[in-house]
């Protein structure tokens, strides 16, 4: 039954639900664990970002020959923000810490670190 809901799709929708129900499930699972949220509404709204960009962004990540390094980093980038709306700074800490992430991401010190 579920299928007939493509019947109603434009070609265009129907690559992109295909592409987003192709890496929601990835995607989905590495932000919780890297946000070490357990709340599904939190998650699946990070997922949905993070799918969003990487749709925005979809010609760049279909000539990258390394598309999980691709999709990390947009994850990270996500993620990072997510943590930092939710003050979560220690999270950020502990993955500043364990992740190989470009500084970059870390456009402001983790107030009570040292230099």
């Amino acid at each position: 039954m579920a299928g007939r809901a493509y019947y109603f799709l434009s070609m265009n929708e129907l690559k992109e639900k295909e592409f987003i129900d192709c890496w929601y499930p990835a995607v989905f699972m590495a932000a919780a664990k890297l946000t070490g949220q357990m709340d599904k509404e939190a998650l699946a709204t990070l997922t949905e970002n993070v799918l969003a960009s990487l749709w925005d962004h979809r010609e760049e990540f279909a000539v990258e020959p390394r598309q999980g390094v691709f999709i990390y980093r947009l994850l990270l980038q996500e993620v990072i923000s997510f943590l930092r709306q939710h003050g979560d700074e220690q999270r950020i800490r502990i993955l500043r810490d364990i992740v190989l992430i470009d500084p970059a991401l870390f456009l402001t010190d983790v107030p009570g670190e040292d230099s």
